[in-house]
C-alpha cells in the first residue's frame, strides 16, 4: 500500500493513504490510542467516496515516528499470533 507522509515533526505525524478504505488507518489509530504517550490519534477523510484517509498522530514526550513504529510492531505481533493459530487448525 502506498502512503505519503505529509507532515513529519518530532511530536506530530500525518500520513495519507493511497486508498479510500479506512480499515487500516483506523486499526493503526486504535492501536496508537493504547499508548500513554499519544495525545491524539485519529483518521480524517475529506470526502467519503473519493477522499484519501489521513492518519494524524500527536505525541507528548516521545517522537511520533517511534510511537508509530512501536504500535505497528504490536499489530504485527497480533497478526502473527492469529496466523499461527489459524495454521494450526488447518
Amino acid at each position: 500500500m502506498k502512503i505519503s507522509v505529509t507532515k513529519n515533526e518530532p511530536k506530530e505525524l500525518v500520513i495519507e493513504f493511497e486508498t479510500t478504505d479506512l480499515t487500516l488507518p483506523d486499526l493503526i489509530a486504535s492501536e496508537l490510542l493504547k499508548n500513554p504517550d499519544v495525545e491524539f490519534a485519529g483518521v480524517s477523510k475529506d470526502h467519503p467516496e473519493i477522499g484519501k484517509p489521513k492518519l494524524v498522530l500527536k505525541t507528548s514526550k516521545k517522537k511520533a515516528v517511534e510511537v508509530l513504529g512501536k504500535s505497528i510492531g504490536n499489530l504485527e505481533e497480533v497478526f502473527t499470533e492469529i496466523k499461527s493459530e489459524v495454521m494450526k487448525k488447518r
